[in-house]
């Protein structure tokens, strides 16, 4: 088995940024992303992890910008939708609480 340190190192850390910086600019000319082998499209923004800006999906429904890929087309996530329409805008398919 093998020990893993508390804290990792530096090289470690940096491998790591680089390979999230990489999946960003991957998925910078993207218009849409899809998790895993996942057939929804997702609207695609960017969140700050440990000073460094990753790609993330809209809705929160996945934290690893790993398993994000690519995806041409519109973005079909009702979350994604509902977070980019208006506040009063109702999203197509969902029931309406007011």
């Amino acid at each position: 088995m093998t020990n893993h340190p508390e804290h990792p190192s530096a090289p470690e850390v940096e491998h790591l940024a680089v390979t999230l910086r990489r999946r960003r600019a991957e998925l910078a000319d993207a218009d849409g992303a899809r998790i895993g082998q996942g057939t929804v499209v997702h609207g695609l923004t960017t969140h700050m992890w440990a000073g460094i800006e990753v790609p993330a999906v809209a809705c929160h429904a996945a934290v690893d910008p790993l398993r994000l890929h690519a995806a041409a087309g519109p973005v079909t996530c009702r979350r994604c939708l509902g977070r980019s329409r208006g506040v009063r805008e109702q999203v197509p398919g969902q029931t309406s609480l007011l």
